[in-house]
């Protein structure tokens, strides 16, 4: 498996300017089926180019909030602002997720300003 294939997805990614996505998405848009291994290859990019976090999910499924780590759910009986559903957070039901960091993304806006017209070549 390629990571140069993740990476260049996560740039096609930015450059739309995608926000909060899952590693679901990305391996759904790169073709590569392994979830454990495009997940760690975007770890790698955390503090760099990515920001992770993570969602916390009621028991009707919807995502109520997000924390920065699953060891900052308070395991208190909270209600979901969407279904409206009293629940107790748990650190086993949470989604990972990701966004670009600000400066990933105008790194990649100037590179591609930076980048003459190539003229396409026909044969």
């Amino acid at each position: 498996m390629s990571t140069f294939l993740i990476d260049d997805v996560l740039e096609e990614m930015a450059l739309e300017g995608k926000k909060h996505f899952s590693p679901h998405y990305v391996c759904a848009r790169s073709g590569i089926a392994d979830l454990k291994f495009v997940t760690e290859h975007m770890l790698t990019h955390v503090g760099r180019k990515l920001r992770v976090y993570f969602e916390v999910e009621c028991p009707e499924g919807d995502s109520d909030y997000a924390v920065d780590s699953p060891l900052d759910i308070v395991q208190e009986q909270r209600q979901c602002h969407i279904c409206g559903i009293n629940y107790i957070p748990s650190p086993e039901k949470v989604w990972i997720a990701f966004d670009f960091l600000p400066p990933y993304v105008e790194h990649l806006k100037k590179k591609l300003k930076g980048q003459p017209n190539l003229p396409l070549q026909t044969q």
